[in-house]
Order: structure tokens, then C-alpha cells, then sequence
């Protein structure tokens, strides 16, 4: 006995790096990430209400002066449409001057079905959070994170964010890069 399963398709995309450096009273400072990869997968569920993949990147953060930090990675990941409760029921066709015998004692109980479709969200996925210290390269590296979008129809987007926030005795700055939008 042999079965047939679908052939599961996995589409890496690979996203450029970006790098920003900011001037501060304190002196520079530097975020970046290297180059992203996006693995789209096939969901588990089969359901095409469903999205996935694994992300890999690297972000990085300096700071040059008397300043620390902290670095954070992560993605907003946006859904155009999610799918929400609904509501599955009859409503019956009953004929004037309808009696419950007799020979014409027939009704039809018209199925309804209804589903609730709202605007979608953009939610934020924290991956990592890292200290920096001052004139230290800090890197932070991901592999194969997976994210799932469920109950969602029409496309799902994903951008990767890294934030560097800044502190010295006298000012806390902060600066940031984003990745390239892509969907799932």
C-alpha cells in the first residue's frame, strides 16, 4: 500500500543588510543587521489561512563614547484581513397557511453560514534583547525562528527591526534600521 502526500515546497528568499550610524552627544553610534533569510514553509495545518517561516539573520549595535545600550531584534509582522467568529444556523421556509400534518406538510430549512472578517493588525515579535557595552561590538544571531500567522486572509507581510537604545549620565538617544517588507 502506497500514499500519496503532497510535496511540501519551502521558498528562501534571502533580504539585504542595513547598517545606520548616529551622532550623539556622547558620541556614535552604530546599528545594523546582516543579511536576512526568509524560509518560507508550507503550514502544517494545510490551511490557507495559514502562513510560516523561519527567519535568520544577524543584528549588531556599537556605541563609541561613555555610553551603554541595549540592542533588541525583532519583526512586525502584519496581517491584511484575520478571519474572526462565526456563526453556522437555518432559516426555515415555511409556507403561508402551513400546518405541521397533512399531505403538503413540508418545509425547507435554508442553511446559513456567516463569517466575521476584520481589518487586520500588525503585531510586534520580540526576538532578542541584548546589553552593549560601550566600545563593544554586541551581535545578536537567529536561526530558523518560526513564525506563524494564523487566521488570516489575504497576504501577511513581515519586516525585521533592530533597535539600539542609548544611555550616558547625561542623555538617553536611540536610533534604528528595518529590513526590507517581504510577504509570507
Amino acid at each position: 500500500m502506497s500514499i500519496c502526500l503532497p510535496q511540501g515546497h519551502a521558498d528562501v528568499i534571502t533580504l539585504p543588510a542595513h547598517e545606520q550610524t548616529y551622532q550623539s552627544t556622547f558620541g556614535s553610534f552604530t546599528v545594523g543587521h546582516a543579511p536576512e533569510y526568509i524560509n518560507r514553509i508550507p503550514p502544517l495545518n494545510q490551511m490557507g489561512t495559514t502562513r510560516e517561516a523561519l527567519v535568520t539573520t544577524a543584528a549588531y549595535g556599537r556605541i563609541n563614547g561613555m555610553a551603554g545600550g541595549t540592542l533588541k531584534v525583532g519583526y512586525h509582522v502584519g496581517c491584511a484581513v484575520t478571519i474572526g467568529a462565526g456563526t453556522l444556523g437555518a432559516t426555515p421556509d415555511l409556507p403561508v397557511g402551513f400546518t405541521p400534518s397533512g399531505p403538503d406538510a413540508h418545509f425547507n430549512p435554508n442553511p446559513v453560514a456567516t463569517l466575521n472578517l476584520n481589518a487586520g493588525e500588525v503585531k510586534e515579535v520580540s526576538l532578542a534583547e541584548k546589553e552593549v557595552p560601550p566600545g563593544i561590538t554586541a551581535t545578536t544571531i537567529i536561526r530558523d525562528f518560526h513564525i506563524v500567522v494564523n487566521q488570516c486572509t489575504g497576504p501577511v507581510t513581515i519586516r525585521q527591526y533592530v533597535y539600539l537604545y542609548a544611555k550616558s549620565a547625561e542623555v538617553d538617544d536611540s536610533g534604528a534600521v528595518f529590513g526590507d517588507p517581504t510577504w509570507l
